[in-house]
């Protein structure tokens, strides 16, 4: 295995400057959404068949990984662990993340303990939970007609949450891990929408730019595709936590869950950071 590098090999990690401010962040935060899942083949399936529920029952947080979703945490497990030394590991206590955080992490080195962290748990859809959007439609049409001019954004369905709800849960989250990860390499694995109200947050993304990405095919968040950012001190007043790469996939086109997460993977698969990129050393 490549060696590793992680936190304690970065060379910002001299003290400040009498007259610099003090770093509030991470080093670097590693997002990751989990591998496929069988809620997610279903629910495709279902859509496509003009079907108005899918899930089968199951409580959401007790969806399992396909054997596909486990293929991809285990390539994905396999870069991040001769990319990353992680100090810290928050991971949704959804069962599909979970598990693929098991996976993963198999391939750390001096591995950190797993963090379970509820407000990084998915999007909750109250009433709309298992249905397409025809089985909305057919049973909630009240419903459906809000939604459509509330926007995806605002939209809160009864029992359920909108975007905004979950950014307050992660803003909440991001305090947590300034208070206690600064200067950490940090490891979130969760969800797609999760993983969008990072950059909504992080960015400081409007809701139209948010709502573009969202809308994008080509942007579609992939099953344990990697988000990565790095702090930049040199970033705005105090510096920030800078976009180093959105949705990479790093395992094979064939092992991928779309057609748009397959070309992602042949243009990127392969294209890695190399540690010295990671640690800023030239």
């Amino acid at each position: 295995m490549a060696a590793l590098v992680g936190v304690k090999d970065f060379p910002n990690h001299e003290a400040p400057e009498m007259n610099s401010p003090e770093q509030k962040w991470m080093d670097h935060l590693v997002i990751v959404r989990h591998g496929e899942s069988l809620r997610n083949v279903d629910k495709d399936a279902a859509t496509a068949a003009g079907a108005l529920e899918y899930g089968g029952g199951i409580r959401d947080m007790d969806v399992p990984l396909t054997p596909l979703g486990e293929k991809q945490s285990e390539a994905t497990g396999e870069y991040l662990g001769r990319t990353f030394q992680f100090d810290r590991i928050f991971v949704s206590p959804y069962l599909r993340t979970v598990k693929t955080a098991e996976l993963m992490t198999r391939h750390f080195q001096d591995c950190p303990a797993i963090t379970l962290e509820d407000r990084i748990r998915e999007k909750e859809f109250g009433i709309l939970d298992g249905l397409t959007k025809i089985g909305i439609g057919t049973n909630y049409p009240a419903e459906l007609k809000r939604r459509d001019r509330e926007g995806k954004y605002y939209y809160r369905p009864p029992g359920g949450e909108s975007y905004p709800d979950v950014a307050l849960r992660i803003h909440s989250f991001l305090g947590t891990m300034a208070r206690e990860c600064r200067k950490h390499t940090v490891l979130v694995v969760c969800h797609s929408v999760v993983v969008l109200t990072f950059r909504r947050l992080l960015e400081r993304l409007s809701e139209s730019s948010l709502m573009a990405i969202d809308r994008d095919p080509e942007q579609d968040v992939c099953n344990c595709s990697v988000t990565w950012y790095k702090f930049d001190p040199a970033a705005g007043n105090k510096g920030k936590m800078a976009l180093q790469e959105f949705n990479g996939v790093h395992y094979p086109p064939e092992e991928t869950s779309t057609e748009e997460c397959r070309r992602k993977a042949m243009r990127e698969f392969g294209a890695q950071p190399s540690p010295s990129e990671v640690s800023g050393q030239s």
